[in-house]
């Protein structure tokens, strides 16, 4: 774990650059799907023509408005008893086909451009290749978010980073199994239907998620009001309640979004296109929800497995009297229940950094509690060193982080530090010492259930807060591609 401060954001920084094999393996795909396509582009097959009843049809039932641009190579019968027709492309231009065999009759326009034969703009042969390639474009994806996270979580780098990864994997996995599943069971039949599946999946992802969200926000809901009853009416006991109001505001007005884009444009296209951007805007929210639910809860559950050189315990407030409040006691006892177990097995003695400073209704600095607290427990004061001038988790990792350097007489980075907190307020602590430039290891100690679902959301608030600039790039090029998609679906 010991490793210099700019190595380790370099080498955490590092990682994303395994992404730029998207930017050969992209040309790769496109190179292989025009080969794949270009010999097949001048051909168009048509199945499924059913067959009249003095017999099936032949090729005397078929007739071409102009001749030179298609010719008809093959008319057969498939096994399930239709016809199967094929043409070949000879020039470019337009031609209708009509087929007079049937009792209603059959007729389309193709287009033939630069050899191919296309028929409604989308739908050309060959295009399974473009499936195939999203395939394993998304598969590609999936593997680099699912490698970055382990090697993040391998670093104990928890945080919005790992967050961010997590909730890219989320989407891009659900993708990728959505259109595996497709590939694998035919169900895309032509181009025309691929890309309404590509336009339409984030909304299938809303619909299934909103019963389980609506049950989280009302868990969620029900959660503030039993931290309401135990802690007192604060703005930040709301948030819950809060998220959810809005969630729900958000999914109503995406339910009704048809009626209102169409009012407001009268435009069935920008109808479906908005919906598809407002839907994956959705989709990916929910993503980065849970995977900051995960991330909390791993950073929650992580033990270190070496000793340390220095323990912050973070301050949360006192009694009356001066002495630390349960929550607070509880996390002194974690960090000498740590020191213990690392004691036990050979590892030096750790240095205590109790850090929090006065509030105006506390009788002393919340660090002079602490360290009263530790010597009435038997820890050495020469073991102690006091933060006492913050306010907030990030001023207690960046203060903490002076008094360390300042006792040590080395920068932190040189030194094995760790840090102890109430369990649901472990991951806040991995972001703050990330802006105080420090890299820690944390463990956490046990309280009310209650506390929880507040601090998953505090922390995707925070996220949305501070990483705004990078999810909204993200969501750009995700509203790039549906909206080419839907754009393609629509006009195509």
């Amino acid at each position: 774990m010991r490793q210099t401060q700019q190595g380790g954001q370099s080498s955490v920084k590092g990682i994303w650059l395994r992404f730029l094999v998207l930017i050969p393996l992209t040309v790769i795909l496109i190179v292989v799907s025009r080969a794949y396509i270009a010999p097949r582009v001048s051909t168009y097959e048509v199945y499924g023509l059913e067959p009249h009843e003095a017999g099936t049809i032949t090729a005397k039932d078929v007739s071409l408005s102009e001749e030179g641009v298609v010719e008809l190579e093959e008319v057969d019968q498939t096994s399930r008893g239709t016809v199967h027709l094929a043409f070949r492309s000879k020039a470019d231009g337009e031609v209708w086909v009509s087929v007079n065999g049937g009792e209603q009759g059959e007729m389309w326009l193709l287009k033939v451009l630069d050899g191919a034969i296309i028929e409604g703009g989308v739908n050309f042969s060959g295009w399974e290749s473009i499936h195939v390639s999203v395939c394993v474009f998304l598969g590609v994806l999936v593997a680099l978010f699912a490698s970055v996270l382990v090697q993040l979580w391998r670093k104990c780098w928890y945080g919005y980073t790992m967050v961010a990864c997590g909730g890219g994997l989320l989407f891009c996995l659900f993708q990728f199994v959505f259109f595996l599943m497709l590939l694998v069971r035919g169900s895309a039949v032509d181009f025309f239907d691929l890309a309404m599946q590509i336009t339409s999946m984030a909304d299938w992802f809303a619909m299934a998620s909103l019963l389980p969200m609506a049950i989280l926000a009302v868990l969620v809901s029900a959660s503030n009001v039993w931290l309401i009853r135990h802690e007192g009416l604060r703005p930040v006991n709301l948030l819950g309640i809060a998220v959810s109001v809005v969630w729900a505001i958000v999914n109503m007005v995406w339910l009704e979004m048809g009626t209102i884009v169409y009012d407001v444009f009268g435009s069935v296209e920008m109808t479906s296109i908005v919906d598809t951007l407002v839907s994956t805007a959705i989709t990916y929210g929910e993503c980065l929800l849970l995977s900051t639910i995960l991330c909390a809860w791993l950073a929650s559950r992580h033990v270190p497995v070496h000793g340390a050189d220095y323990a912050i315990v973070l301050g949360c407030g006192l009694r009356r009297d001066g002495t630390p409040c349960p929550l607070l006691a509880g996390r002194v006892d974690r960090a000498m229940a740590f020191d213990a177990q690392r004691r036990a097995v050979g590892d030096a003695p750790i240095t205590f950094v109790p850090s929090g400073g006065q509030g105006p209704d506390e009788v002393m600095s919340e660090a002079q509690s602490m360290r009263d607290y530790l010597v009435g427990k038997g820890i050495d004061s020469t073991h102690i060193v006091l933060e006492d001038r913050s306010a907030t988790t990030r001023e207690n990792m960046a203060y903490s982080r002076e008094v360390i350097e300042r006792h040590a007489g080395r920068d932190a980075s040189e030194l094995t530090v760790v840090f102890s907190t109430t369990n649901y307020h472990v991951f806040r602590g991995y972001v703050c010492a990330h802006m105080a430039g420090m890299r820690v290891e944390g463990v956490g100690s046990k309280t009310k259930a209650y506390f929880w679902p507040n601090a998953f959301l505090r922390e995707f608030a925070g996220l949305l807060v501070t990483q705004r600039r990078s999810i909204l790039l993200v969501y750009v090029v995700l509203a790039i591609i549906y909206g080419i998609a839907a754009h393609m679906l629509i006009f195509g």
